[in-house]
């Protein structure tokens, strides 16, 4: 776990970015509301509608793992909209301490190639609170987002074998070929993929 420390030009970049978020230099966090008006491709590429909303946040740069900061939705708007919907809370990306799930310990590298940057870190946020208020809205994904847990890492795999196959096999600490194949019969069975 690690600590991230924002620059002056990171301060004066998130004023650009997301005005009503601020950084408080004692406490080593940005809080505040997150706003977007933004617009996504679904998983066919067409269009889906634009939504315009937002949240009440917290980025802990205090809280640092595998390079990125800890997410809290803080008005517990998530979780509230989970329970409306008879859903358990990780099925909206949120944990029990109501820290964001918004993305797959593999695909950091992939998103953050140089490691933290506040720019991609605002902009993956608010694509992340995008597909929340979507659900929220039209009570689907707009998209399909990654399991949790062995589930996630079964998906990674199979999207890209190749590509995957070694976090998988680390994520279930597969030693052996005859382990990693026990491991993804048993996933077929249980994900039906």
């Amino acid at each position: 776990m690690g600590i991230i420390r924002l620059s002056e030009a990171d301060i004066s970049l998130l004023h650009d970015l997301a005005p009503e978020l601020s950084y408080n230099l004692k406490r080593n966090m940005i809080q505040g509301f997150l706003s977007f008006d933004l617009q996504y491709e679904d998983d066919e590429g067409q269009l889906l509608e634009p939504l315009k909303d937002r949240y009440k946040i917290e980025i802990d740069l205090n809280n640092v793992t595998q390079g990125l900061p800890v997410v809290r939705e803080t008005e517990k708007r998530i979780r509230s909209l989970a329970r409306q919907r008879n859903l358990h809370p990780i099925e909206l990306h949120i944990f029990s301490n109501d820290e964001m799930c918004i993305i797959i310990p593999p695909k950091i590298k992939e998103r953050y190639p140089n490691g933290f940057d506040l720019k991609t870190l605002i902009n993956h946020i608010q694509e992340h609170l995008y597909y929340i208020s979507f659900v929220e809205k039209n009570n689907k994904e707009p998209w399909k987002a990654y399991g949790h847990g062995e589930e996630g890492y079964y998906e990674l795999y199979l999207e890209n074998k190749e590509k995957y196959s070694e976090d998988f096999r680390k994520h279930f600490n597969c030693s052996s070929r005859p382990d990693f194949r026990r491991k993804l019969k048993e996933l077929r069975r249980v994900y039906n993929k």
